[in-house]
């Protein structure tokens, strides 16, 4: 655990030292778009802070899941992936025709507050993929660590250092940060997905047979 946090802490302080760099272009055309050593430095620690802290939520309020996702990826990935990515589009494919319904009811005389839905929808997207990927980046790990130590049950906490580490680094590099975006956010939201909907047929199967017990 002492390790997780000093590790953390190490991050934090890279991400502070280029800031002066920062400050003269915007922090966020920074991140979005680094150019200089000193502005990708700043990048890669502020995004892995940002994930640690995201993670550090996620196996405190959750921790078994985590495994959960990570065997059923482990078991099946590609129907994880396939799952995944009929999640995202369908989601997108949502997102959009609901901005264009809005559109449409503000110019018929809706309120003008209306408008204001989708950004809202937007944001909670925002915060969702960003567990999402989190969640990813942790199964990463978990994998990295099987790989490189042949341990059964790899410690999670170091699982999210590592993942973290490992996939920021990737998503410094132009072309393939969309493509380890995109592998990473499909297989955690289809294994996800898919544990949701096994869980959700379990109660299911669970209350019929109370049910038919009620009945007779």
């Amino acid at each position: 655990m002492r390790t997780h946090y000093a590790l953390a802490g190490a991050v934090a302080l890279l991400a502070l030292v280029p800031a002066p760099a920062a400050a003269q272009r915007g922090l966020r055309d920074t991140l979005a778009n680094p150019t200089t050593p000193g502005e990708l430095a700043l990048a890669f620690g502020v995004y892995v802070a940002v994930t640690l802290v995201v993670g550090a939520i996620v196996l405190t309020v959750d921790r078994s899941s985590v495994r959960s996702i990570e065997t059923r990826l482990r078991d099946d990935p590609v129907s994880a992936g396939v799952i995944g990515i009929g999640v995202l589009v369908g989601g997108f494919v949502a997102f959009a025709a609901m901005g264009a319904v809005v559109a449409l009811l503000v110019d018929a005389g809706a309120p003008a507050i209306l408008e204001g839905a989708p950004t809202v929808v937007g944001i909670g997207v925002s915060v969702g993929l960003t567990v999402v990927n989190t969640i990813g980046m942790i199964v990463a790990g978990l994998v990295v660590l099987r790989r490189l130590r042949d341990d059964p049950a790899p410690n999670p906490w170091l699982a999210l250092v590592v993942g973290a580490l490992v996939v920021q680094l990737l998503y410094l590099v132009p072309f393939l940060n969309l493509v380890v975006a995109i592998f990473v956010v499909a297989l955690a939201t289809g294994a996800i997905v898919g544990q949701w909907w096994q869980g959700r047929t379990a109660e299911s199967s669970d209350s019929e047979p109370s049910q038919q017990t009620a009945d007779s």
